[in-house]
């Protein structure tokens, strides 16, 4: 299960979690791809995780087009799950980056593949999921401000799960793709149960019961 972190105010953080995060980026800033792949080891959930605060949105893989690394480097990244389609605050995927870097030895590596397609456009099933995430989390959004999470990395891997917390909510999200939906998995600490399941589809969503 991988994280999207989709929260802008490092306030919201407790200082323990700031500083390994923080020392976590700073691996990848400094190239420090040994003690960075060690850091991955404890948790490998942060892979595609920028820095507390996403106000460039630099991943890993991010900061490993942009140093040029090694062709090892970069493909150990990927095993580990990190996402070739995921973009920067302005928009840059990693093969962005290193095209505009002059490091041709990535450009193929990094070129996203599509392993599993998603049901439909995924501006489409975006804006369904999204919407179904504003309606469900009540004021959550609008209390504290959090980046909704793009769908494309969905298809970069046969079972690609990933967990978004949401401040306010004691919880969050899980999703996935299935065959013909995305399934949204909302749930809280508050909950007495095991949350709400729900089928979203181009045309919307259905709880499933």
């Amino acid at each position: 299960m991988l994280e999207w972190d989709g929260l802008t105010d490092r306030a919201r953080f407790s200082q323990w979690y700031l500083d390994r995060r923080d020392g976590f980026s700073d691996r990848a800033r400094d190239a420090d791809w040994g003690r960075l792949f060690e850091a991955l080891g404890e948790w490998p959930e942060w892979v595609n995780l920028p820095r507390p605060g996403n106000r460039s949105g630099f991943s890993p893989l991010h900061q490993a087009a942009w140093h040029g690394a090694d062709f090892a480097v970069v493909s150990r990244l990927i095993a580990h799950g990190a996402w070739r389609t995921q973009r920067t605050r302005d928009g840059r995927r990693p093969v962005d980056i290193a095209r505009e870097r002059g490091h041709t030895h990535l450009l193929e590596l990094l070129e996203p593949v599509t392993v599993r397609p998603l049901p439909a456009p995924a501006d489409v099933l975006e804006q369904q999921v999204h919407t179904l995430m504003r309606r469900t989390t009540g004021r959550c959004f609008e209390e504290v401000e959090h980046l909704l999470p793009p769908l494309a990395p969905l298809t970069e891997g046969h079972s690609v799960k990933v967990v978004f917390t949401v401040v306010g909510m004691m919880g969050g999200f899980r999703y996935h793709l299935e065959r013909d939906h995305v399934h949204v998995h909302a749930s809280s600490r508050m909950d007495a149960d095991d949350g709400d399941h729900y089928k979203v589809t181009p045309e919307g969503w259905d709880e499933i019961r």
